[in-house]
């Protein structure tokens, strides 16, 4: 599948209204918000354990340096992301919740059912810097039904 493809089918399923997402930068972290994660964000690379590939962001230095002169949301040093018993992706998700005054809870909603947190009545998708959005062999499974 191709990115074009891939990027097509994962908004067509997406329950997301809008992305939260989140950065290191200089040591501290940040996140930003957009209506779509744009495609010179995201890359497809291989998948593991015969999922086909990948769709995941990768946030390049350069747009990194872009999203900076967009005044993101800075939470703090980006230690935030380590330790405990969950992992980076889990613990930004964790750290944005609470920023936004909500109770954060591990969950495995797929991206289709719904986004990670609400936000004035929308569905907000929270994504850091390296997390994978989708795999194809998934794809595949939404398009049959």
């Amino acid at each position: 599948m191709t990115k074009a493809t891939m990027i097509r089918n994962y908004r067509k399923f997406s329950a997301a209204d809008s992305y939260i997402v989140g950065f290191v930068y200089n040591g501290l972290l940040y996140f930003s918000e957009m209506a779509e994660i744009a495609p010179r964000f995201l890359k497809v690379e291989q998948a593991s354990r015969n999922q086909g590939d990948n769709l995941r962001l990768r946030i390049r230095k350069e747009l990194k340096e872009s999203l900076m002169r967009k005044n993101p949301v800075c939470l703090g040093s980006a230690e935030i992301l380590d330790g405990g018993k969950y992992n980076k992706g889990e613990n930004f998700e964790k750290a944005v919740t609470e920023y936004f005054s909500q109770e954060w809870e591990k969950d495995r909603v797929p991206f289709n059912v719904s986004g990670d947190i609400t936000l004035n009545g929308k569905e907000v998708q929270i994504k850091l810097d390296s997390a994978t959005l989708v795999n194809e062999k998934y794809l595949n499974k939404l398009k049959k039904g």
